[in-house]
């Protein structure tokens, strides 16, 4: 999956998967998504996904929601809560590019 936003591009196939996010609904629910976090070449994290007419990548239609897909660029204290969430373990965080001392400190409740 591809997409230009404001001129950047984001290329799910390119870009690092940093991590999974969990859906707590089965595949047969509106709410279920298929939803990863990605960090791209330019350094710049995304989200990547698709998912039911409830989720977050529907898709508006004159006759309501339909099941979609997409992407969306976030910051990076976003992808740092979204790799938190995600359960992304702590060795696996510098590789992210969140860094060493930065991921412990996140993960603390």
């Amino acid at each position: 999956m591809t997409k230009v936003i404001n001129g950047n591009t984001y290329r799910a196939r390119n870009s690092l998967l940093i991590v999974t996010l969990p859906s707590h609904f089965p595949d047969t629910s509106n709410k279920w998504h298929d939803t990863h976090l990605y960090l791209n070449r330019n350094g710049a994290y995304f989200l990547a996904g698709k998912g039911g007419s409830l989720s977050r990548w529907a898709k508006n239609t004159p006759h309501g929601a339909i099941p979609d897909e997409g992407i969306e660029p976030i910051s990076k204290n976003d992808a740092l809560a979204y790799a938190k969430y995600a359960g992304l373990s702590l060795d696996k965080f510098a590789r992210a590019g969140f860094g060493r001392v930065e991921g412990p400190r996140h993960l603390e409740y």
